[in-house]
């Protein structure tokens, strides 16, 4: 009944590694663990690696996730996955914008002081450093997970989301453009694309989820968003 496994999400953040600092070799011990109990039971399964939070911070809290992919490779990842899992939020730039305009741009970084090696994480297209990280390691002919990405409609002055906070209708259109970009530009290596969010009933206006879905959350009243007209 079951297709593909995700092992984990974001364990390149201490708050989703149990309160412990991130380390890809102890990841790749659990995912090679994983790895080996599933296809124990059904060789055909498929087996995605986790998706990394994109961040610029390197410290006890947090691991850019392609140093911690890197460091997955470093400590014999390959054998155990399938597919190379990654996500990529839009922040506020449009999805055809490059990792090096984004980087260069304050407005589009948010004025990140970190590096502009590191800076390259605000946008969409961040999925092909990810990308380059496999082939520098020889994993060219496997393919890549998109298991998060989407732009958010934010409102709320006191979000930290609020900064990259798009319109209703150019989420709309960036969603679209997104999948036509990756269709275009991705292919053979792309593999599926999950777009964030369809809403959760009791999500509310005080849930940062609510603004990246593309229908509002308040069963069993259905209405939809731009992005969902927009991508039907």
């Amino acid at each position: 009944r079951i297709d593909a496994y995700q092992i984990w999400n974001e364990p390149n953040l201490a708050r989703e590694w149990g309160g412990r600092p991130p380390d890809p070799g102890e990841y790749t011990r659990l995912l090679a663990l994983a790895y080996a109990a599933i296809k124990s039971v059904d060789q055909r399964a498929v087996v995605i690696s986790a998706g990394m939070a994109p961040t610029t911070r390197h410290d006890a809290a947090a691991m850019p996730d392609t140093l911690y992919i890197q460091g997955m490779y470093d400590a014999g990842a390959a054998p155990y996955f399938d597919l190379l899992g990654v996500h990529g939020a839009g922040y506020r730039a449009a999805p055809e914008t490059a990792p090096e305009v984004v980087a260069a741009d304050s407005l589009l970084n948010h004025n990140d002081a970190s590096s502009p090696e590191l800076r390259r994480i605000y946008c969409f297209r961040h999925v092909e450093d990810v990308r380059a990280v496999m082939v520098r390691n020889g994993d060219a002919d496997k393919r890549l997970a998109l298991l998060e990405f989407g732009w958010t409609t934010d409102p709320r002055p006191d979000s930290p989301y609020h900064w990259h906070a798009v319109s209703d209708l150019e989420q709309a259109d960036y969603i679209v453009r997104a999948f036509r970009y990756a269709c275009q530009n991705w292919q053979p290596w792309i593999a599926v694309m999950t777009l964030i969010y369809m809403p959760d009933a009791q999500w509310g206006i005080e849930d940062e989820q609510t603004y990246w879905s593309v229908i509002y959350p308040g069963y069993p009243e259905l209405r939809m968003r731009p992005a969902y007209m927009a991508l039907k």
